[in-house]
């Protein structure tokens, strides 16, 4: 998270959610800061295609601080 220059779990979430379209829930609210949760209460199809955009955006966001 810090790499990316975001501040917490809480700023990761939001950025996944702003730049991926994928909904993840920050850790810190349950005692793991520094984390996320993924909700697996959807078909594997979902989950890959969800995988996949936050595959994309964390590479997105890696080559632009390179």
């Amino acid at each position: 998270m810090h790499a990316l220059g975001l501040k917490d779990d809480n700023d990761f979430a939001e950025y996944l959610l702003v730049e991926g379209g994928v909904a993840v829930v920050p850790g810190s609210g349950f005692g793991a800061p520094g984390h996320i949760r993924l909700s697996f209460a959807c078909s594997m199809k979902t989950l890959e295609d969800a995988l996949g955009r936050i595959e994309r955006v964390l590479k997105v966001a890696v080559a632009k601080r390179a």
